[in-house]
């Protein structure tokens, strides 16, 4: 969950990963998970596409199905919500909280000091990272749409997107 707002951005379920740049090189500091389009009636897995190629049933997709991202969803998913971001705006909403996030590890007496020294370290590769694939981002604040929270960025390989979070700006909670 957002460690500013609390709110639950993603979940383990997804199996998080690195976020690997274009060389294959991890970029420290930053996790992503896939998404898909799920049936929001029954919130099950929907094949879209390769017929019976893989196996599974013959059953043909209901066309007034209503289907919806599993990461978005408010009901199935996290209720992120969509903002617009021009690049300099992205930048100084990285800047602003990164500085913020700083000063959040700091204070928190559960974050050892070598913690906060890693994330300060790997905040401008991340920083430069994401401001480089800002052509190719969508925004997205949580639940609250706190404009000082944590943020999901979002990019396409495939039909789904991508989630991208910096990870420090997350606590996990165990359930």
């Amino acid at each position: 969950k957002c460690r500013f707002t609390g709110d639950e951005m993603l979940s383990d379920a997804f199996k998080p990963r690195p976020v690997k740049d274009d060389d294959g090189n991890e970029v420290v500091g930053l996790i992503e998970i896939d998404s898909q389009k799920v049936n929001k009636d029954s919130g099950a897995s929907v094949d879209i596409g390769c017929g019976n190629e893989f196996g599974g049933g013959g059953d043909d997709l209901d066309d007034g199905a209503d289907l919806v991202n599993n990461v978005i969803d408010e009901t199935l998913g996290f209720d992120l919500h969509e903002v617009p971001m021009g690049k300099k705006d992205m930048k100084e909403y990285l800047a602003t909280y990164c500085k913020a996030l700083r000063q959040k590890l700091k204070d928190d007496d559960k974050v050892p000091g070598p913690e906060v020294k890693a994330f300060t370290q790997s905040a401008p590769a991340f920083c430069k990272f994401l401001l480089s694939k800002y052509d190719d981002l969508q925004f997205f604040t949580s639940s609250s749409m706190d404009p000082e929270g944590s943020m999901a960025f979002a990019y396409y390989t495939g039909v789904n997107p991508i989630f991208v979070f910096i990870k420090a700006g997350l606590l996990e909670e165990k359930c």
